[in-house]
């Protein structure tokens, strides 16, 4: 794997920015209560992080997508592990961890936007 995948694959689970791979995309930790909170531009380049209004709206395709495949990964697992699981208690296992990772998946699906769409969008300050 070549340097530059390894930097921004890791850049992209750390949550930098996908430009300069050094300035933090989020505003705060997982454990704040504005855990989605996007910065308005990088501290080190000036990429603007929201070229648009509604830019995030986007991201509910991706965290939906997440999370169908949160639920089928979690119910293979446990239907593998159970011959004949109660529906009510696979439901709400199935929910209880989506809830408990929905900081996770809403942090991922604006990672994924932003990392997806950089490529052909220009991020720079002079731009919108």
């Amino acid at each position: 794997m070549s340097k530059f995948v390894k930097n921004r694959f890791t850049a992209f689970l750390s949550g930098r920015c996908p430009k300069c791979q050094t300035g933090p995309i989020f505003h705060s930790s997982f454990l704040s209560s504005k855990f989605q909170k996007v910065n308005d531009t990088c501290s080190h380049c000036g990429t603007k992080f929201s070229p648009e209004p509604g830019f995030f709206w986007g991201a509910m395709y991706f965290s939906y997508a997440l999370v169908v495949g949160w639920c089928i990964v979690t119910a293979t697992i446990f239907y593998q592990i159970y011959e004949e699981p109660p529906l009510f208690l696979t439901s709400g296992i199935i929910i209880g961890t989506t809830l408990l990772l929905l900081p996770v998946i809403a942090r991922l699906s604006r990672l994924l936007l932003i990392y997806l769409i950089a490529p052909y969008r220009q991020f720079d300050k002079d731009k919108v």
